[in-house]
């Protein structure tokens, strides 16, 4: 399966849901223990908050969803934590900009 259809080194959103929906694709991700039930929340959770997923972030990401859901609730912890740190300096940069 050719995951990157526009061959820019990245998978978008909707390039990902393709993939995930091939049933080879299902079954191998089935075999490493995970649950693709919710591509979108799976690709937010690999995704570093550009809107693609590139390579190492797949890689990286696959790796440590492997296993339980624990550790997928994990996953999905660290993500939301990152984006709030993330809002959060955004926001205080923005208020020392209006001082």
């Amino acid at each position: 399966v050719e995951a990157d259809t526009s061959q820019d080194g990245f998978l978008t959103l909707a390039e990902f849901e393709a993939v995930l929906s091939d049933s080879n694709v299902r079954t191998w991700l089935s075999l490493m223990e995970l649950d693709v039930h919710d591509t979108k929340q799976v690709f937010d959770i690999l995704d570093d908050g550009d809107g693609l997923v590139s390579p190492g972030e797949f890689v990286e990401g696959i790796l440590r969803l492997k296993g339980s859901a624990r550790a997928q609730d994990v996953m999905r912890i660290m993500h939301y934590c990152h984006k709030l740190v993330v809002d959060v300096s955004s926001l205080l940069t923005g208020l020392r900009l209006d001082k």
